[in-house]
């Protein structure tokens, strides 16, 4: 009997032990990935020739240290967030840059829940530790997502050399924004005294939704005359014009 059992054991032992050996040669035999972070991608100003060549290096920043690709996918629903395949071609240079740049002033809806609620978007600020892209990286990452079918309207003149590029990612000039807002023929409908009443009550936010659809509340025509700002002004004259109206509305305050 005790011959038995021991030869049952045994029987056990070697069923256990060929067992382990098999899981660990399925193991080995699996080719293993090391875990990195994303390559930085070198930002060659040189190099840029083309439209083309900007949304190029923008979707080495979206795929790479841009981390975009986290949450947004290209071509397929993997993702967490929206695929931005199509949509991105749909999406104005304006929009994409404050959504990157201030997420939080966007709204959405969730209409799975009762009675629907609303919440912000969930998405770091692209521009600021830990992601920290510069206004280059930036713009180039635009161009990507504006590639995707659609037009890029992001033109390679607007990158930047050296000290001169941190000025794109900073507040606007309120003197240079008057001038374009003397240039885009702007006091055609709105006058400086109107606006001083208008924009009482507006935060920078909605003054920026202002400037590209004018019946986002600052309005003294409800036609649609702001249609194609988002394509006659950089982002630095969107900027400019920002400031220039924030200070129009800090001179209403004043007194």
């Amino acid at each position: 009997m005790a011959g038995g059992a021991q030869g049952q054991l045994a029987k056990v032992v070697l069923f256990v032990a060929g067992f382990l050996l098999l899981f660990v040669y399925i193991g080995f035999s699996i080719p293993q990935s090391d875990s990195k972070p994303p390559a930085e991608t070198v930002f060659d100003v040189s190099a840029i020739k083309t439209k083309q060549d900007l949304a190029k290096i923008g979707q080495s920043i979206f795929f790479g240290n841009g981390k975009c690709a986290l949450c947004h996918s290209i071509g397929d629903n993997s993702g967490r967030c929206p695929n931005l395949e199509i949509k991105g071609g749909q999406l104005t240079r304006e929009f994409l840059y404050e959504s990157l740049t201030q997420p939080s002033k966007y709204i959405y809806m969730d209409y799975t829940a009762s009675p629907p609620r609303a919440f912000p978007a969930h998405m770091p600020v692209i521009n600021k530790p830990p992601i920290d892209l510069d206004p280059n990286e930036l713009l180039s990452v635009i161009s990507f997502i504006q590639s995707q079918g659609g037009e890029v309207t992001v033109e390679p003149s607007e990158i930047v050399v050296g000290d001169s590029a941190a000025s794109l990612g900073r507040a606007g000039d309120p003197a240079a924004g008057q001038k374009t807002f003397a240039r885009m023929n702007c006091a055609k409908c709105h006058s400086a005294d109107l606006l001083r009443a208008k924009l009482a009550n507006k935060d920078e936010g909605m003054i920026r939704l202002a400037i590209l659809d004018a019946n986002a509340g600052i309005k003294t025509d409800p036609k649609p005359v702001h249609k194609g700002f988002d394509q006659a002004l950089s982002v630095r004259d969107f900027n400019d014009l920002t400031a220039y109206l924030a200070g129009l509305k800090t001179a209403a305050a004043a007194p």
